[in-house]
């Protein structure tokens, strides 16, 4: 089976949306803790990376994140290190949710089993080049969970950077687009 190769276009002053999927669609994130590490392995990067974070949202089995990398960046080191941390990180589903754990378990070769928290391939990557559009992303990411039916509003949400655009706390910080 061929994997999907996802187009990247590293363009100075572009902003992009991206979304990656869990393993198997497995919601994993239902997982409040798995949440939380998710949220602190983007922070981090950002940190590390020095990239804008405009919106997120982390639903049950994916996530969206709207960034606006700084000059020279490269979209694929930027996504490494935002998934590969928190892939790292989820053991602790071993103990506390262990039907979850062996949904993401593959076998690799042989029969020796690996555990992937993310989706093969790249995932969804869209350059954002106008304003308008990236604010209309940003409504679209907000209301993921209300279209899902999760919640009743976007900042209802925990884990979503929509209370941030009311004025409220988010769980970790957003940096404006300009209006």
């Amino acid at each position: 089976m061929r994997l999907k190769t996802r187009q990247v276009f590293n363009v100075p002053g572009h902003g992009h949306e991206l979304t990656f999927t869990t393993y198997r669609h497995v919601k994993v994130f239902n997982d409040h803790e798995c949440a939380w590490i998710f949220l602190a392995s983007l922070d981090r990067a950002r940190e590390l990376l020095g990239f804008q974070i405009l919106a997120y949202v982390v639903m049950p089995e994916h996530v969206h994140v709207l960034i606006l990398p700084p000059e020279g960046y490269d979209v694929s080191k930027i996504l490494h290190r935002i998934k590969q941390p928190s892939s790292m990180k989820m053991s602790h589903l071993r103990n506390s949710n262990p039907e979850i754990a062996d949904q993401l378990r593959v076998k690799v070769k042989g029969d020796r089993l690996e555990t992937r928290l993310w989706q093969q391939g790249g995932g969804y990557d869209r350059n954002v080049y106008n304003i308008k559009i990236a604010h209309s992303m940003i409504q679209y990411i907000h209301h993921n969970p209300v279209r899902r039916g999760l919640c009743q509003f976007a900042s209802g949400w925990p884990y979503s950077s929509a209370p941030a655009y009311e004025g409220l706390a988010a769980p970790i910080p957003v940096d404006f687009p300009p209006l």
